[in-house]
């Protein structure tokens, strides 16, 4: 009777230690009430293989459509990553895309706003009152391990933040490790790999708070949910262990 006591004494002990707590699991831990943060935000510079959406509009339609890519066939078209990769100019290796008539522009190291603006002088020389449109459409991300609903997704926003990112995959599992998320960003030729502890106010002032496009990020899974899962397999272990054990102590007497 004492070998199965302490089995299930073991069992139990086992049990807790599988448990979660609210420290291991909820973000940005802090005992004041309000915290001030400064954001340590940059703005993405276009490189290479990304895609641009570029759209001119004027009082003369026709005119204007000189300068854009989109057909009559497809203007109906929902808007999908598909057909905006295909009516968007992707950033060539050597950093420029190709306008119609206003011809190949060096875009690359630049934000968004800053290639408008050279859209629109150009654009400027051939119509008057025009309105240059340019927006990023190539911004994905893609989050991967312990999370509800892994995969990549699309940004339709001038700006993501690592929460968003995980929210759009359905928020992470109670088992993921919140202390040490892998971000992985692509650097020119290099990729960096980098750890954030999502439980920490500061991630809020980190460079890498505010995602780029092409960013992953890799939720670890716990050793709590590792051992919870193979808990079954430990219990039926160690109760035929148990079991044989008390067998034997019966046969000896």
């Amino acid at each position: 009777m004492g070998l199965i006591r302490k089995t299930i004494l073991l069992l139990l002990m086992m049990s807790l230690a599988s448990c979660y707590t609210s420290k291991g699991v909820n973000y940005l831990q802090s005992e004041d009430q309000e915290l001030s943060i400064r954001l340590n935000k940059s703005e993405y510079l276009v490189q290479p293989n990304d895609v641009l959406s570029v759209k001119v509009q004027s009082r003369d339609p026709d005119q204007a459509a000189f300068f854009n890519i989109t057909t009559v066939e497809n203007r109906n078209l929902q808007a999908n990553p598909a057909s905006l990769f295909l009516n968007g100019y992707t950033v060539d290796t050597e950093g420029r895309i190709n306008l119609a008539i206003v011809g190949e522009l060096e875009v690359a190291n630049k934000t968004v706003e800053e290639i408008r603006n050279q859209v629109q002088a150009e654009i400027d020389k051939y119509l008057l009152n025009a309105l240059v449109t340019v927006k990023l459409t190539s911004f994905k991300v893609s989050v991967l391990g312990d999370v509800k609903n892994p995969g990549t997704n699309y940004i339709y926003n001038t700006q993501a933040t690592i929460f968003e990112a995980l929210s759009a995959a359905g928020d992470l599992n109670i088992s993921a490790k919140r202390k040490n998320v892998k971000l992985v960003r692509q650097v020119g030729e290099k990729s960096i790999v980098v750890n954030l502890d999502l439980t920490s106010p500061t991630i809020i002032n980190s460079p890498y708070y505010f995602l780029h496009p092409n960013d992953v990020l890799y939720v670890e899974t716990s050793k709590a949910n590792i051992f919870q899962r193979n808990l079954g397999v430990f219990s039926l272990v160690l109760s035929a262990i148990s079991t044989t054990i008390l067998v034997l102590s019966f046969n000896s007497n």
